[in-house]
């Protein structure tokens, strides 16, 4: 049986991988491997937060969700 070296796959094609073998545990245990050697990513800091008002809070996380993730927010 041919072994599979998940480290030369791209992080999609890792991924895809995965969603068609979901009984592949070394598989996933290399995708986590690879997602926990990335730095974690922060919309936006407390700090950012502390003098806003909570619709000026909203405002700003609906922003920075629709630009880290290029998705569209209704607030209302």
């Amino acid at each position: 049986m041919n072994t599979i070296d998940y480290t030369k796959m791209s992080d999609q094609a890792l991924k895809q991988y995965l969603l068609t073998h979901k009984d592949a545990q070394e598989a996933f245990y290399a995708y986590l491997d690879r997602r926990h050697q990335y730095p974690k990513q922060i919309i936006l800091s407390v700090n950012e937060l502390e003098n806003l008002s909570k619709e000026e809070q909203t405002k700003l996380i609906s922003q920075r969700l629709q630009e880290k993730y290029n998705i569209t927010i209704n607030a209302d």
